[in-house]
């Protein structure tokens, strides 16, 4: 099992046998480990991980252990101390995880980082978004972990900034279209950036964000949500570009495609966020951001967060 995923990894990364066992193991070694036929070292397995700019924590994630559950839950009790307001709920949730006494680069530490840039009012958010971005800039060659990251932070860095880096992270995430429960990938990075390009009225690199969705993900991911997503916000840019008509077609058209393939969760989430936008499209101070944490979750909580109120 672990050698299976060992090697899904490295091949999602283009790496070759030799390349990924450098001086560690050679090209027969890490073959036989790979096809389930040897065993190595626990020390090597972990020099073999950092080879392939792989942490622990990711490949445990990839290989469904239950770090991968816990680390769900972790964001699915953000995302409903956010959507339903509920402090308490994130303070209690902040309390649990400076108990674990989380490592510095561990997911666990990044989540502290998350809750506490997203929180309104926080004398820490600026550092905390500087510390995410300050790994982000020296991390040379991106892998799974600095691609979540993003897809996590990106709203809350400088818009500038998270334009900059959305060309590293749209080459870097194509690698894992080829592992299954990643293909979502993507698609987050792409949403997350167009709702906070919107949201800041940058509309040429909204535009570029749909482009890059048609150019280089609509056509090789099955996943029926992505293009319900980014039909819909295809919608949205018209309505925010004052084209009205243009905006009800497609926003109406993604509305039918989830009555036809029987999307009731999507449906309503997407319902009201439109009714919502044909009220207010036309007040040049309107505005809403939508964080999808699908990557993380599942089919039902792609709602993600969800913050409006007039653009400063």
């Amino acid at each position: 099992m672990y050698g299976q995923v060992f090697k899904t990894i490295r091949k999602s990364k283009g790496m070759t046998l030799k390349e990924a066992g450098g001086s560690i193991l050679s090209v027969s070694q890490l073959s036989r480990f790979e096809n389930g036929k040897s065993m190595i070292p626990v020390d090597l397995f972990f020099d073999l991980l950092n080879q392939i700019n792989t942490t622990s924590e990711e490949f445990l994630y990839l290989k469904g252990s239950a770090a991968e559950t816990a680390i769900r839950q972790y964001f699915f009790r953000i995302e409903y101390a956010v959507n339903h307001q509920k402090d308490d709920e994130m303070n209690r949730l902040k309390e649990e995880i400076i108990a674990t006494r989380p490592a510095p680069y561990s997911w666990q530490q990044f989540i502290l980082y998350f809750i506490e840039s997203l929180e309104a009012v926080n004398e820490d958010k600026q550092q905390s978004n500087q510390l995410i971005l300050d790994y982000l800039m020296q991390v040379e060659d991106w892998g799974e972990m600095e691609l979540r990251l993003y897809a996590m932070f990106g709203f809350n860095l400088d818009v500038k900034t998270t334009h900059l880096l959305m060309r590293t992270a749209l080459k870097r995430s194509k690698l894992y279209l080829a592992i299954p429960k990643d293909s979502k990938l993507l698609h987050t990075i792409l949403s997350n950036n167009f709702s906070t390009f919107l949201y800041h009225n940058k509309i040429d690199y909204a535009e570029e964000t749909i482009d890059a969705f048609e150019r280089s993900y609509s056509e090789n991911v099955d996943l029926l949500s992505p293009h319900i997503d980014f039909i819909f916000n295809k919608g949205l840019l018209a309505l925010k570009k004052q084209q009205e008509e243009k905006g009800k077609h497609y926003c109406e058209q993604a509305l039918d495609i989830c009555r036809l393939f029987n999307q009731k969760s999507t449906l309503k989430i997407l319902q009201k966020r439109y009714k919502t936008w044909l009220k207010k499209f036309r007040d040049p101070d309107f505005k809403e951001l939508t964080i999808n944490l699908g990557f993380m979750g599942n089919e039902e909580t792609e709602a993600g967060l969800q913050k409006r109120g007039k653009r400063k």
